[in-house]
C-alpha cells in the first residue's frame, strides 16, 4: 500500500497556512515566513508549494482574497476557520489517543532535528549514507504494514 505523500505534504500545508491565517490576514510571503518561523528554519514552504493550496482554499470557500496596496491578502473564512478547528481537533485526537503513534511521529521529529543541526558539517556521502539509512528504514516498517492487509 503506498501512501499518496504528495496528497499528504499538501494536507499538512493546507492547516499550516489556514493556522497562520487564523491568527491574521497574510500576504503570501508571511505565510510562508510564519510556517518557517513555526519550525525553526527547518521548513520553509516555496512559493510552488503554496500557491496551489492557496488556489484550492480559495475554491472552497475558506478563504478570501482583500486587495490591500497592490498586494493580495488572504483572509479566512467562518468556513475556514470551521475547517481548521476540525482539523486542529482531529490532530488532538490522534496525539492524545494513540500515545505509540505519538512517541513513532516525536521519533521522526527528533531525526529530522538531528539531521538539521548537522546540516552544515554534512558533505554528499554522509547525506546519501543518511539516506540510504532512511529509505532502509522505510522499507521495513512498510513491509511490516503490508502484512497488516
Amino acid at each position: 500500500m503506498k501512501m499518496n505523500l504528495e496528497r499528504l505534504r499538501k494536507g499538512t500545508l493546507k492547516m499550516l497556512i489556514l493556522e497562520a491565517l487564523n491568527d491574521k490576514p497574510m500576504h503570501a510571503y508571511e505565510i510562508i515566513k510564519t510556517i518557517e518561523k513555526k519550525f525553526h528554519g527547518i521548513y520553509k514552504p516555496s512559493p510552488g508549494s503554496l500557491y496551489p493550496v492557496l488556489k484550492q482554499l480559495l475554491e472552497s470557500g475558506m478563504i478570501t482574497i482583500e486587495e490591500k496596496d497592490d498586494k493580495k491578502i488572504y483572509v479566512m473564512t467562518d468556513k475556514g476557520k470551521e475547517a481548521f478547528e476540525k482539523m486542529k481537533n482531529e490532530m488532538t485526537n490522534v496525539f492524545t489517543k494513540n500515545n505509540q503513534y505519538r512517541k513513532v511521529v516525536n521519533q521522526l521529529f527528533e531525526i529530522g532535528l538531528i539531521i538539521y543541526n548537522f546540516r552544515d558539517k554534512l558533505n554528499d556521502d554522509e547525506y546519501e549514507r543518511i539516506n540510504d539509512i532512511i529509505n532502509g528504514c522505510k522499507n521495513e516498517i512498510e513491509d511490516l504494514l503490508n502484512k497488516l492487509k
